[in-house]
């Protein structure tokens, strides 16, 4: 509710709730409606892209000297043919590969307990979209491959091993099985990523992991699994000051949704920023 560019409150499916600051915090998946209410209401937008990829999964052995020393490790590749820019992010030593239940896709995720170790250690590997002219819609872009992925799977996540991926054959488990690495997800059909993500970014997942390899050697092994698909969606971001509070006054934003983040310790971060902003201004 806005009223002489001044937020009033908030109107929900459970009423409506007044209120002098409103922070709009609704997660990645609220990336759509944080875009349409600041179209409505005249607040600007930029595009930041969105990152398509895998999340792939290695013996520990392989990442253990380099994990060691840094626990999360973060590399930025340009690729060969496309000279696009793919990178690794949240690396879990020792970790576990999760599903996340998106409403019409399903895409994949990891995490780390610690108290409980796997085998393995994974990290997402992604390659990185801005759309332009004529078409800008980064985030349904990203939701029709998650939704092609989710067909082509059944519903479920992808797993392919790269020796598979590289000679254009899908994996089954039986191929899956002869390896020595141990899928920590299981609830997965064996498939042909090839059939689910559009050449370019294959092109940049396959070249970007051989060049991992010359830094991480082993990473690109024919036994290193392969879930798809991975999607961040960071494609709007919301104009803001310093205190992430909207052109709108009293209206703030924080999260990936807003495009003010793009993990979960930064919005964690961004949610602390407008609390603090209006407590000092109480």
């Amino acid at each position: 509710i806005e009223q002489e560019g001044q937020v009033r409150g908030v109107i929900t499916d459970k009423g409506e709730y007044k209120a002098p600051n409103v922070i709009l915090a609704p997660g990645r998946i609220g990336a759509n409606w944080v875009a349409s209410v600041a179209q409505k209401h005249g607040i600007n937008l930029s595009q930041r892209g969105i990152e398509v990829g895998i999340r792939v999964e290695v013996h520990n052995d392989i990442m253990d000297d380099l994990c060691n020393v840094i626990y999360d490790p973060t590399f930025f590749i340009q690729t060969n043919t496309y000279d696009d820019q793919t990178r690794t992010f949240c690396t879990n030593q020792g970790g576990f590969i999760s599903l996340e239940n998106y409403k019409d896709f399903v895409c994949v995720n990891g995490h780390a307990y610690s108290g409980k170790k796997s085998s393995n250690t994974n990290f997402a590997f992604l390659s990185k979209v801005i759309l332009t002219e004529p078409v800008t819609d980064n985030q349904a872009y990203g939701e029709s491959i998650g939704q092609l992925a989710t067909i082509i799977g059944g519903g479920k996540p992808i797993l392919q091993r790269f020796g598979d991926l590289k000679r254009g054959r899908r994996s089954t488990w039986n191929r899956i099985h002869k390896g020595y690495i141990e899928p920590t997800m299981t609830n997965v059909v064996c498939g042909d990523i090839a059939m689910a993500l559009p050449e370019r970014i294959l092109t940049n997942l396959i070249e970007g992991l051989e060049t991992l390899n010359c830094v991480v050697p082993g990473v690109s092994n024919d036994e290193t699994l392969l879930y798809a698909p991975e999607i961040k969606f960071f494609a709007t971001q919301v104009e803001t000051n310093n205190y992430l509070e909207t052109s709108i006054k009293g209206m703030y934003v924080a999260g990936d949704g807003p495009g003010v983040a793009g993990n979960i310790v930064s919005a964690a971060a961004t949610g602390l920023i407008p609390a603090k902003r209006i407590i000092e201004l109480q």
